[in-house]
């Protein structure tokens, strides 16, 4: 939780539903072991093994003279069963050409975190007929246009529409939503956000049938950027856990999601709280970012983290959690957080996938691992944390269905939020303030403390 955290990939069995396993991840790791750094012009890598294993790689930068009919080609000769990109991305004409032939080719796309797509390569991936993709392994940023073709503003604005015209309705064409692109235009062009599941599951960029699903592997929690891992985020469809609970045994799945809420809310506290807490619920043996190591190892790591970052607040992205319980639960989700350090003035935000493993009988977190997916530069405000709190809010005092499930989860949440929020010194509206005119800001004098 407390550590920077890379890329763990996960197996993925049985693609569609003839139920066969199959080792494409294992390939695929295996390519990238041989894989130079570089990338270059498009090239191919074929990955051949027994028969329903073979993938081919589409390699480097998408060029405008890049053409896809080599694809076909390579494709067919190749016989492969699905197409794997790595690539950073490119232009983004040639990345939906690439696309378009991936689709007349009846083909797959299958993409892992320890391979790259991004960019331009996001909108070839989702050329596939049938599409997986492991959360964080796509990444998406603001199009911009090439420095080597001078064009006046009006020019350039003209050329702004009609190119996202042209993406919108590839994207219709492909079955996706059109807010793979609303996201991309909201994040710089030197930045880099990487999709949770939720995201690719919600907007069908993950097909959903027919292909691989990752088998629930060591969940975490979240990290703050230059340290440690620390707890977990993600989805905006509060039904997903529900969805989660219903495929594995109700009550120890009920439990393993309201235990990684616990265990943000937990590390949201004050150092001494939280590291207590720390020391209750880690087993004395952790397979902590990959590697096994003692206890101690892991409740130094937080430590050290929580010293940097004494001011912290991590919560659960409702309903990006998923869980499988047997015995052991397997969880996963995404976790949004905001750190500050009052001493150096410094701040961190953003949001990480993590994975626990939860025995449920000593009640102790086995392994844990993770990966960041986005952090926000020069963040002073928690504002991830305050659109959870208004979303959950919006929900709790919109809701028809007041004494529904959902709304009593929406007013539960909301209402452990808004604390933590004051502690890291911001507050809802002023003291007599109407309703109405609260909003949230830099707690002062007159602040009102959410709660009191």
């Amino acid at each position: 939780m407390l550590r920077m955290m890379t890329g763990e990939v996960q197996v993925l069995e049985g693609w569609g539903r003839t139920g066969k396993s199959v080792s494409l991840i294992a390939m695929l790791l295996a390519f990238v072991a041989m894989a130079g750094e570089g990338h270059a012009a498009i090239s191919y890598q074929r990955l051949d093994g027994a028969p329903g294993e073979r993938g081919l790689v589409i390699k480097g930068v998408f060029e405008f003279s890049d053409d896809p009919t080599q694809l076909v080609d390579e494709y067919k000769q190749s016989q492969a069963d699905y197409i794997s990109f790595d690539s950073p991305g490119g232009n983004v004409v040639s990345a939906i050409s690439f696309g378009r032939a991936i689709r007349a080719l009846n083909a797959r796309t299958l993409q892992i975190r320890a391979l790259e797509c991004a960019s331009a390569c996001a909108f070839a991936f989702v050329g596939g007929v049938e599409r997986f993709a492991e959360p964080g392994s796509i990444g998406v940023h603001r199009i911009s246009l090439s420095d080597d073709i001078p064009m006046d503003n009006k020019l350039a604005v003209s050329t702004v529409q009609l190119m996202t015209g042209e993406i919108i309705g590839y994207l219709n064409d492909m079955g996706v939503s059109p807010n793979l692109l609303q996201l991309s235009l909201s994040i710089d062009s030197t930045d880099i956000r990487y999709l949770t599941a939720a995201e690719m599951r919600n907007w069908n960029i993950n097909t959903p049938e027919d292909m691989p699903a990752p088998q629930e592997s060591a969940p975490p929690p979240a990290a703050a950027p230059e340290v440690s891992a620390t707890p977990a985020d993600m989805p905006s469809d509060p039904s997903a856990s529900e969805e989660a609970a219903a495929s594995a045994p109700g009550d120890l799945t009920t439990e393993a999601v309201d235990f990684v809420n616990r265990y943000n809310d937990e590390w949201s506290k004050d150092n001494a709280s939280a590291l207590d807490f720390m020391k209750s619920i880690y087993a004395d043996q952790v397979s902590f970012f990959g590697t096994s190591v003692d206890k101690d190892v892991v409740l130094k790591d937080k430590a050290t983290f929580a010293q940097r970052w004494p001011q912290r607040i991590y919560s659960v992205k409702p309903g990006s959690v998923t869980a499988s319980c047997a015995g052991k639960c397997e969880m996963s989700g995404i976790v949004e957080w905001f750190a500050g350090n009052r001493d150096t003035g410094k701040t961190s935000s953003g949001m990480a996938e993590f994975s626990f493993v939860w025995n449920t009988a000593s009640l102790q977190i086995e392994s844990e691992t993770g990966k960041v997916l986005a952090t926000d530069k020069g963040t002073k405000a928690p504002d991830r944390l305050i659109h959870q709190w208004t979303g959950l809010d919006d929900i709790c005092r919109t809701s028809v269905d007041r004494e529904g499930a959902e709304t009593l989860r929406a007013c539960k949440r909301r209402d452990e939020l808004g604390p933590l929020l004051n502690r890291v010194d911001w507050c809802y509206g002023h003291n007599d303030e109407p309703e109405s005119d609260k909003m949230w800001h830099k707690c002062d004098a007159n602040s009102y403390r959410y709660g009191e």
